[in-house]
This record gives C-alpha cells, sequence and structure tokens, in this order.
C-alpha cells in the first residue's frame, strides 16, 4: 500500500525533530515542508537517483508513494529542509541523507540483466570419457 503526501511530510517533520511523539503538527510548519517537497523531488529526479511517480500535490494532498522508497525519501527530505526549520545541519542528518541516497539510487536502478546461463539438464553429461589404451570409454 502506498503512502500519502501528508504521511510524507509527517515523517519529515518527525525526522526533523519538529514534533514529538503525540504532539500535533502547526499549519505552519505543514506548509513550509509542503513547500519543500516538490523540490526535493524534482532535484532527485534530476540528479538520476530516483523518480516519484505521484509525489502528490500541495495541501498537501493525494500522493502515491511507495513504501520501499517512503523512508529513505522522508530522510532525504528533512535533511533538505534543515535550513528551512533553522535548525544545523548536523553530520548525523547528512549521514542519514546518504544512506538514503544510496537506498533510492539502489531502488531505481534497473534489474540485472546478465545472469547465469542454465544448462538443459538432458544436454549435460553425466559421465567423463576415460581414455583407456588409447580408446575413449564410458
Amino acid at each position: 500500500m502506498s503512502k500519502s503526501r501528508a504521511e510524507l511530510i509527517n515523517q519529515c517533520l518527525t525526522n526533523l525533530g519538529v514534533i514529538a511523539q503525540g504532539q500535533s503538527i502547526s499549519p505552519e510548519e505543514t506548509s513550509k515542508m509542503d513547500g519543500i517537497v516538490d523540490p526535493a523531488v524534482a532535484q532527485l529526479a534530476d540528479l538520476d537517483i530516483y523518480y516519484v511517480q505521484d509525489a502528490g500535490s500541495l495541501g498537501p494532498s493525494d500522493g502515491a508513494i511507495e513504501d520501499s522508497a517512503f523512508l529513505p525519501l522522508a530522510a532525504y527530505i528533512a535533511n533538505e529542509a534543515c535550513a528551512a526549520f533553522n535548525l544545523p545541519a548536523d553530520a548525523k542528518m547528512q549521514a542519514l541523507a546518504q544512506i538514503a541516497e544510496q537506498k533510492l539510487r539502489t531502488l531505481a536502478a534497473p534489474a540485472r540483466t546478465r545472469r547465469t546461463l542454465q544448462i538443459d539438464p538432458a544436454l549435460r553429461r553425466r559421465f567423463w570419457p576415460r581414455i583407456v589404451n588409447g580408446n575413449f570409454t564410458w
């Protein structure tokens, strides 16, 4: 099941530490983070890291973000939003963003095209021939 844009914004704010467990999110924080989601998603697409098919629209409404990309995407966007929330870009956030970027690259990578060639069992030899007195025997 996919996640919505509102869930992505909530997770980004949680990653930033702006909201604590049980607190409600203010509309100002939501709109500020909502304005950062689109540029961050566009940046990921332009850098050929990950393409989000449906990031939703401002509001926040709609959106269909894949479950596998949800947490790395939230970590990446939270790092990009540090300056907007007057938070220092600490080493932990940057490290989490780099890990998230690598995960998104892995998710966006095409499937392996070079597979191991399997031989049909009927074509396999069961015994190697032996040479006895210059003649091949089975």
